[in-house]
């Protein structure tokens, strides 16, 4: 899933454009990386990919996969590599085939993922365009994600667990951002304002590295739960 060439426009579904853009986000937790990723889906009609979606509904089903999984996700360490991409590579090709893009929402996390990622990528010509990173102040993202523990009952939430999240992210996932920053790839944002501003900042960027066309911005055909769906059901 290395940087490819050029998105292109693509008929939808109802003969509206969608914009074949298969882009990765990267951001600490708590950043609005699944908040952004949803918006962009819905821009673009690209299917939305949440590892971290994927990886809760497998140990929601009680499997071995998720058993193997939860031992993992409860301690707020990352899934190995292995099991990430078991959950992982069929929702990217179910993507791909179905909307002609994805928007991959938490991975890669490690330059071995990342570099396992384009090379799954470059066998089955599922490059990606870009590698978006977004930002904050590791106050706010505490604050966001306690917010969010007890809006939605994230038991995963904790504060320990947060302050070891994020410790994990700035050993393991912030050296990937140097790495795609000198492949030429990497879009970089503060989300520490409001989102709006985010999203016309972001949309400027990807329409600046001809990623998007204005004429795209209007909302395609929402795929952003399709690949998740036909891994539920395979």
């Amino acid at each position: 899933m290395q940087a490819g060439p050029m998105a292109g426009l693509v008929a939808g579904s109802g003969g509206g454009a969608v914009v074949m853009v298969r882009v990765i986000m990267l951001s600490p937790p708590g950043a609005g990386k699944g908040t952004h990723s949803r918006w962009l889906t819905l821009q673009t009609g690209a299917a939305h990919i949440s590892s971290g979606d994927l990886l809760r509904e497998e140990v929601a089903r009680g499997s071995d996969l998720g058993r193997q999984v939860a031992s993992y996700t409860d301690r707020g360490d990352l899934v190995p590599d292995e099991l990430i991409f078991r959950i992982l590579a069929p929702a990217v090709v179910t993507a791909a085939r179905n909307t002609g893009g994805y928007v991959l929402d938490g991975f890669p996390r490690t330059m071995p993922q990342a570099l396992r990622a384009a090379q799954f990528g470059a066998d089955l010509a599922l490059t990606s365009n870009a590698v978006i990173y977004l930002t904050a102040p590791e106050d706010e993202l505490v604050s966001r994600l306690l917010d969010r523990a007890q809006r939605d009952g994230r038991a995963d939430d904790t504060l320990g667990v947060i302050r070891h999240r994020l410790a994990v992210f700035a050993r393991e996932t912030a050296p990937l951002i140097d790495y795609y920053r000198g492949r030429g790839i990497l879009l970089e944002l503060s989300t520490n304002r409001a989102e709006a501003d985010v999203q016309a900042d972001l949309l400027n960027q990807l329409q600046a590295r001809g990623l998007m066309s204005p004429r795209a911005t209007e909302p395609g055909p929402d795929h952003s739960g399709q690949a998740e769906t036909t891994l539920r059901n395979s």
